[in-house]
């Protein structure tokens, strides 16, 4: 006898459009938090970096809708839409330039966010060979991702966490079937686009800095291109500045798990089956839940519960960092260990609302995902709220502009001339 699957509603539409618009924020998360300014022209590259990781995990969330790839784009490519048009708009009070520079970097972050929305929701709906290839710009700006998510006076140990992802995303590109190994074809292209995404975001980096007022790109904006040009070829002849060695083990690393995958599948193939299972094969379609062990309902409990704690810890940091209770002392700026506590629990929430939220997917379990949207709206909402620093403590100081003159200050001592005054008191009388 075999154990009938329980069929149960799908995940509705609308989830996808809360799910995509979820993973972007998250995809961003860097640039939302209070002491960073993305619409930064000297850190153009950290900003694409957002912007692909972004697009892509928003595209992605499609693939809870496998069985209706229609409403599934649509619907991730709305919540993305949504999301990243009202942040974009919003975290541009924060820039740092002129208005001119300002919605520059605003339309590029826009023209980013659709072509890797487009590649997310290839890997999430597209064949299996294809994975790596459209999530290649993903683990490209992994790199710089991880270095603007971890706390400034962290090790340098973060620098390893593109070895999962890569691998992941390598195995993820070989399919069961006969002819999956034939992806194997794709890893050499797959790690060029990786070379090829890290160049891009170094290079926009080193030619941040030439955007600004008095540089003379607005006379001769081809001077720009060809300071890009230069830094990327350089940068891609320079194996150092992509981390060639963590590019092998993640390959190696990536071969020994297919190996792995291949020999316990055949090891499986070659059981004998039982005469009921001859007759009714057991074939698991898309649009059935997945069974997964009671544990992993105690884990999805335990993940709502630790994501709700955690709020409540963010909620006793801020306390923490900004009043001063029985007059002691005056209130100023946080200390940095204030802040480097409100960037672990933010991470810590942000994993523990979105494990919960994927085992609730796994289980095709609408009330679960509906449930666990609401945690996760109250975890995006208490890291607003419970900021350190707070969100603008010290708003940075528009520049200004180069055709304002100001006049200096007198010298003490110094007679100053005044319309109307004496003949004595200006020179020439």
């Amino acid at each position: 006898m075999t154990l009938s699957h329980t069929r149960r509603p799908p995940i509705p539409v609308i989830a996808i459009v809360l799910l995509a618009a979820l993973a972007w924020l998250v995809g961003f998360l860097p640039g939302l938090l209070p002491d960073a300014s993305p619409f930064d022209a000297a850190a153009m590259g950290e900003l694409v970096a957002l912007a692909i990781v972004a697009g892509t995990l928003g595209g992605a969330a499609a693939a809870v809708r496998r069985d209706w790839p229609a409403a599934a784009i649509a619907a991730a490519s709305g919540g993305v839409a949504l999301v990243a048009l009202a942040t974009i708009h919003v975290l541009g009070e924060r820039g740092l330039y002129i208005e001119l520079v300002l919605r520059g970097l605003q339309l590029l972050t826009v023209l980013v966010t659709v072509v890797t929305v487009a590649l997310g929701l290839v890997a999430s709906l597209g064949p299996t060979w294809l994975r790596s290839l459209a999530l290649a710009p993903l683990v490209g700006a992994a790199y710089s991702w991880f270095g603007q998510a971890v706390p400034p006076t962290t090790s340098h140990w973060w620098v390893w966490l593109m070895v999962p992802v890569l691998a992941g995303v390598l195995v993820l590109s070989v399919d069961r079937g006969p002819r999956g190994l034939l992806a194997l074809l794709t890893w050499p292209v797959v790690l060029a686009g990786v070379w090829t995404v890290q160049t891009v975001i170094i290079a926009l980096t080193a030619i941040g800095p030439m955007i600004r007022p008095g540089y003379g790109i607005e006379e001769h904006p081809d001077v720009l291109f060809g300071e890009f040009l230069a830094y990327a070829s350089d940068i891609f002849m320079t194996p150092g500045a992509h981390q060639p060695s963590l590019l092998g083990w993640s390959v190696v690393i990536a071969l020994v798990v297919v190996v792995v995958r291949r020999v316990l599948d055949r090891r499986a193939g070659a059981q004998a089956l039982s005469p009921d299972a001859v007759e009714e094969p057991q074939v698991q379609t898309d649009d059935e839940p997945v069974r997964l062990s009671p544990r992993s309902r105690w884990i999805e409990i335990a993940l709502v519960g630790l994501s709700l704690v955690l709020v409540l810890v963010a909620l006793a940091n801020v306390f923490d960092s900004y009043f001063c209770f029985a007059g002691a002392g005056s209130c100023g700026p946080p200390p940095a260990e204030n802040v480097i506590t409100y960037r672990v629990v933010l991470v810590l929430m942000a994993l523990a609302s979105l494990g919960a939220l994927g085992l609730a997917v796994l289980r095709r379990s609408v009330a679960g995902v509906v449930s666990h949207l609401v945690v996760a709206l109250i975890v995006a909402v208490s890291a607003v709220l419970f900021a350190v620093p707070a969100i603008d403590w010290q708003r940075p100081a528009p520049e200004r502009p180069t055709s304002e003159r100001v006049d200096p200050e007198p010298p003490p001592g110094a007679h100053v001339c005044y319309s109307g005054g004496d003949s004595d008191e200006c020179p020439g009388g």
